[in-house]
């Protein structure tokens, strides 16, 4: 080959993979070219930031001792540190009073399960963010509204209590988010609020239709087409909230995580560009796009190790997000961290308790399921002599490692944990 054909062969390849870096480098996304255009004649964003707290599972202390039925119903939940509860409430309200973010947004699953007095006792804390002229904007979730299992629970035994419904929520939570907003649907407790001029939130409540959870109906999903025609004229930028995830996230978390029509809700979100969707639910750190490149961020839970809460910057035309572990006290970081691992470490050993290797191959579950909630399975240390014995049990064990590791093969990203945009 000739050598002045061979240099610019180099030279265009060269060319070709700094695009490339440039585009699709890890955490980074440039927007589609339809967003530009639309975007084109939009105010740039002004030095916007919100916080996001979602899966908070507060449960008020007057409605547990500690006893041994909490216990046992603690220990053999999903991993949520409820022993911290309160001390970790306290100090991400501490911590978003310091940081004075433009808004919080609270994504659902805001109570343990549904209890009056858990809402009540967490919006009275809430109270002090808007004191100091934070915007609080929240959501229902699923364990949020009439639950039947709302209870106290007292050392051996529980009882009953009250939960609420949803003109008890929009009562209790009045001051965040719902006297504020621009706009407010009749059906749900969906509504529109402002973050600044050309900054608005659309929170999408799918979680109150009676006796049901996860419905998106479509008289909401009317609301939500005229307020994005609304935004589009007034060109103001759009940010989605919904509790469930929007998009399927992995083949992990298919089932049950997202809601019904949660297809014409995207279909609406890419027809009139909206920036992203933050959810959360799954009480794992995760990162989708849809094939047309829509983006949802879901945050993981506040009680589940690492702890995180997200943090979002938006200014000019560029958005980044981080999940940031909420805990600064290095006990009870360790405590919380200890607790998920050693939820999934008995999980484990239920399965392999005879085997040879059952200590080694428990132990690698638990580290593998830490690093996957934090949105990080770039650090998982993967062991192919431990797959292998993990493949010959019959469990879920194999398919989730074989389902995460096609995950990462398929994906540009392996840190779900920060994001940016740009467009």
């Amino acid at each position: 080959m000739n050598k002045k054909i061979l240099i610019y062969i180099i030279i265009i390849l060269a060319a070709i993979i700094l695009i490339l870096v440039a585009c699709f480098g890890v955490g980074t996304k440039s927007s589609d070219s339809s967003k530009i255009e639309q975007y084109k004649d939009y105010s740039d964003l002004d030095n916007i930031s919100i916080w996001l707290a979602t899966d908070i599972h507060y449960i008020d202390p007057n409605l547990t001792d500690g006893g041994e039925y909490y216990q046992r119903m603690v220990e053999s939940g999903d991993g949520k540190y409820m022993y911290g509860c309160e001390e970790i409430t306290d100090e991400f309200i501490s911590q978003v009073i310091e940081a004075h973010p433009s808004a919080l947004i609270l994504s659902g699953d805001i109570t343990f399960n549904g209890a009056r007095d858990s809402h009540i006792a967490l919006a009275n804390k809430l109270k002090a963010i808007s004191d100091a002229g934070i915007p609080v904007i929240a959501l229902p979730g699923n364990h949020d509204l009439t639950v039947g299992r709302a209870a106290k629970f007292s050392g051996d035994s529980y009882e009953l209590v009250d939960s609420i419904d949803a003109s008890e929520f929009l009562d209790i939570y009045s001051d965040y988010g719902f006297s504020n907003a621009v706009a407010r649907d009749d059906t749900s407790l969906s509504y529109v609020t402002e973050v600044a001029p050309n900054l608005r939130i659309l929170v999408v409540d799918v979680n109150t239709v009676p006796g049901m959870s996860g419905i998106l109906t479509n008289a909401t999903l009317d609301f939500v087409e005229e307020q994005l025609k609304q935004a589009k004229e007034d060109k103001a930028y759009v940010i989605g909230v919904t509790h469930q995830t929007l998009l399927e996230h992995s083949e992990l978390t298919s089932q049950g995580m997202t809601f019904i029509n949660n297809d014409k809700l995207l279909g609406l979100y890419e027809k009139y560009d909206v920036l992203m969707n933050l959810s959360g639910h799954m009480h794992i750190q995760h990162i989708k796009e849809s094939n047309e490149g829509f983006v949802e961020i879901a945050t993981g839970a506040l009680m589940t190790a690492p702890n995180y809460h997200g943090e979002i910057s938006l200014n000019g035309r560029k958005m980044t997000y981080k999940a940031v572990t909420t805990i600064t006290d290095e006990k009870l970081a360790v405590a919380a961290e200890g607790f998920l691992w050693n939820n999934a470490y008995r999980q484990a050993m239920e399965i392999v308790s005879e085997h040879d290797k059952s200590a080694e191959m428990a132990g690698y579950f638990a580290d593998f399921n830490v690093n996957y909630i934090a949105g990080r399975p770039d650090l998982i240390q993967w062991d192919s002599e431990l797959n292998k014995q993990w493949k010959e049990t019959d469990s879920f064990v194999p398919v989730y490692f074989q389902v995460v590791a096609d995950e990462m093969e398929a994906s540009k990203q392996q840190n779900f944990s920060e994001y940016t945009i740009k467009w």
